[in-house]
């Protein structure tokens, strides 16, 4: 075995070259110096290409097959491979890695073993966990933590409970992962401050909630006292199926929450299409466009107690 090693080191350069680029081919073109090695490629080549500028070095541990600027995914990879073979993608990194929108984080951020190597790297965060598992990351492409953990993982690390719940509310709003995968992984967090306010939010999520827009007025009907509602109730119609935010089938109420993507003119079709079917069902359509909401959050739970108290709805006496 010792002498195959020793025959496959000393590879003629242009085949040691070939090698290399293989196995780069999957990674954006970086590769750590122990791959380089095992694929053949002798370390007298590594330092020689290095000297003359066609490779680059990104690391300790890693090389660039080339002498460009790095794309994103290619920085992604050497915080990797930096980070040891137990490294992988985690937090927000890991939640853009699986294609989550409006997360514009430029910090990598990479989970590594309890007691690994302690690594610095420019614009890498690496995360010493106790949390680290490996049946957590997956390993198609470059190593990532799945949606469900990373998003709680993210949550964690967050600079503020909003970021906290938006990293929460994202992976399941964008499909990502189910309520039930994210309500899971909360229930693997034993100790941290934030516990309380991750098993509300999962809870929540869990319940029909689907956006952050809606966990804030949820929290806001909640703390004023008024009727615990369905969220995300399903009507089936001859066009497809229909979710109601906010819906109260005892008082025939239905809140429709409208952010900004609401001023879309195939949004408005939609919405007043949803609204003339809820109303021939007899039932009153509340849409609270959540600048008013922002404006004066009182004034609308004020109109709408006035509205359930019209519709038999009393207060629980204390």
């Amino acid at each position: 075995m010792t002498a195959l090693l020793r025959s496959v080191q000393h590879l003629p350069p242009l085949l040691a070259r070939a090698a290399a680029a293989r196995a780069g081919r999957l990674q954006a073109q970086v590769v750590s110096r122990r791959q380089l090695y095992a694929a053949g490629v002798p370390r007298w080549l590594v330092r020689h290409e290095l000297r003359v500028g066609r490779w680059q070095r990104t690391g300790r541990q890693t090389v660039a097959l080339h002498n460009g600027p790095l794309p994103t995914a290619a920085n992604r990879w050497v915080a990797v491979l930096e980070g040891g073979p137990r490294a992988a993608l985690d937090g927000a990194t890991a939640l853009q890695e699986a294609g989550i929108d409006a997360l514009t984080d430029d910090v990598i951020h990479v989970i590594v073993a309890k007691g690994s190597r302690r690594v610095r790297l420019k614009g890498v965060r690496f995360h010493e966990s106790r949390r680290w598992c490996e049946d957590d990351v997956l390993r198609m492409g470059i190593p990532r933590v799945q949606p469900s953990r990373a998003a709680v993982h993210a949550a964690l690390w967050a600079r503020t409970d909003r970021e906290a719940t938006l990293f929460l509310t994202l992976v399941v709003q964008q499909r990502k992962a189910s309520p039930l995968e994210l309500y899971d992984a909360v229930a693997t967090v034993r100790r941290h401050r934030r516990r309380t306010l991750l098993v509300r939010i999962a809870s929540d999520v869990s319940d029909g909630v689907r956006s952050l827009n809606e966990l804030d007025v949820a929290a806001a009907l909640r703390r004023r006292g008024l009727p615990e509602p369905a969220r995300q109730s399903l009507r089936r119609r001859p066009s497809g199926n229909q979710y109601l935010d906010v819906d109260f089938p005892d008082q025939e109420v239905t809140l429709e929450i409208d952010g900004p993507q609401h001023d879309l003119p195939e949004a408005r079709l939609q919405d007043l299409l949803r609204d003339v079917g809820l109303a021939v069902e007899g039932r009153t359509v509340v849409r609270i466009p959540m600048v008013a909401w922002r404006l004066d959050e009182g004034a609308v739970l004020d109109a709408l107690e006035e509205l359930f108290c019209s519709r038999g709805w009393r207060r629980p006496a204390a």
